[in-house]
C-alpha cells in the first residue's frame, strides 16, 4: 500500500474522533442547558411567587430577564414622574 493512502486514512480517523468529541461536548452542554434546574423548596417558592418560569434553565433565564426588564421599566417611569 502507498504511504500516502495510509496517511490519508489516519487523517480521516483523527477527524472523525475530533468530531465525535466535539459532538459529545455539545450534547452535554445543551443537555445541561435544557434540563430542569435543581432548586430547593424555598427558592422554588420564591421564584413561583415572582411568576418566573423554572421549567428549564433557558426559560428560567428568559423569564428572569423579562422580569428585570419590567422592574427597570417601572423604575424609569417612577423617576420620570419625579422629574
Amino acid at each position: 500500500m502507498d504511504k500516502k493512502k495510509i496517511k490519508h486514512g489516519f487523517m480521516l480517523i483523527e477527524l472523525l474522533v475530533a468530531l465525535a468529541i466535539i459532538m459529545f461536548l455539545a450534547f452535554k452542554v445543551l443537555n445541561l442547558y435544557f434540563v430542569k434546574p435543581a432548586l430547593n423548596q424555598e427558592t422554588q417558592k420564591i421564584i413561583a411567587e415572582q411568576k418566573i418560569d423554572s421549567t428549564n434553565y433557558k426559560t428560567l433565564i428568559d423569564s428572569t430577564k423579562s422580569k428585570l426588564a419590567d422592574i427597570q421599566s417601572q423604575e424609569e417611569d417612577r423617576l420620570n414622574r419625579i422629574k
